[in-house]
């Protein structure tokens, strides 16, 4: 068997597995069967040149960028990241709130000021959060919130009557406006898809408390930016924390990065040491269930 794998990986692979052909490059060896690593190299002309591949494993979470109409009708397994980055967005977004709630920010600008001023704040505790999507990360991330006393409600677009760690869950149209205009935190985890594309707008960003805050860590273009940018020039919401964009690197010009009721990250709410040891756990128990023709961890369909 040969298999095609990120170069980061390459000798802990062929440690693990002594009896499988190992390569860093798909020129070295376009007959593999399987294609380990990042989503450029899921393109339609570059996985062209392999005819034999049978599974893709990404080391991404998301798949809004890959064509799965294609692996489709090539008949191509294709097994995404998730749950590799559950636990550090999770414990980012609990910081992210946590930063706003203690007036983080402006401490932070009065100390470059030398300026000794002191803000009130509002108690975490009886606040209500509200998370967009109730996937690993949402359910990791409404699992660390329980012990700070806040009231966590959820929006899933497929109706359920309830869900672990959530007090209330809601769907529809109204359901997502139920959410928006009643959470002091607004926490966005939801996929990107031709359904969630900008699902966040005026229209509902309008509905949110003055208090409120939107904290995004799923995908830029979930959020229509520009409304996003007029709520927070306009006080409409009172803060946003941003680690994904429409477009990145965000550009150079773009508003937000001058705006004191903002917190950005260039897309590292995921990065952590331990993802390495996760990533091979994953690693070693798919190319195992692969050898054996068993069912594979993480398989999007």
């Amino acid at each position: 068997m040969n298999i095609i794998i990120d170069k980061h990986y390459l000798e802990y692979a062929r440690k693990t597995y002594p009896d499988i052909k190992f390569f860093e490059e798909i020129d070295q060896c376009p007959e593999a069967e399987a294609l380990i690593g990042e989503p450029h190299n899921f393109k339609p002309e570059i996985l062209d040149k392999m005819p034999n591949l049978r599974w893709i494993q990404s080391f991404r979470a998301g798949y809004d960028n890959i064509d799965m109409e294609y692996l489709k009708k090539r008949k191509i397994t294709f097994t995404s990241g998730r749950d590799i980055f559950s636990v550090p967005i999770a414990e980012e977004v609990v910081l992210r709130i946590l930063m706003h709630n203690a007036n983080a920010l402006k401490y932070i600008d009065n100390q470059k000021q030398h300026k000794w001023e002191r803000f009130k704040r509002t108690e975490l505790m009886g606040q209500t959060i509200g998370i967009i999507g109730t996937g690993s990360i949402a359910t990791e991330i409404a699992k660390r919130l329980q012990g700070f006393g806040v009231k966590v409600i959820g929006f899933k677009r497929t109706p359920v009557l309830a869900m672990a760690y959530f007090d209330e869950i809601y769907s529809g149209k109204k359901g997502l406006e139920h959410v928006m205009a009643n959470s002091d935190y607004i926490v966005v985890t939801v996929d990107l898809n031709k359904d969630t594309y900008h699902m966040i707008n005026k229209d509902n960003i309008n509905l949110m408390k003055n208090s409120a805050s939107l904290i995004n860590i799923a995908r830029g273009s979930i959020i229509n930016e520009k409304d996003l940018a007029e709520a927070l020039k306009n006080n409409v919401i009172s803060y946003a924390s941003m680690d994904v964009f429409e477009t990145e690197p965000l550009e150079e010009n773009n508003e937000l990065w001058d705006m004191k009721n903002v917190y950005l990250t260039p897309h590292t709410s995921g990065i952590v040491k331990n993802n390495k040891t996760r990533w091979e756990k994953l690693i070693k128990i798919n190319i195992q269930n692969f050898v054996d023709n068993e069912a594979l961890i993480n398989v999007i369909k």
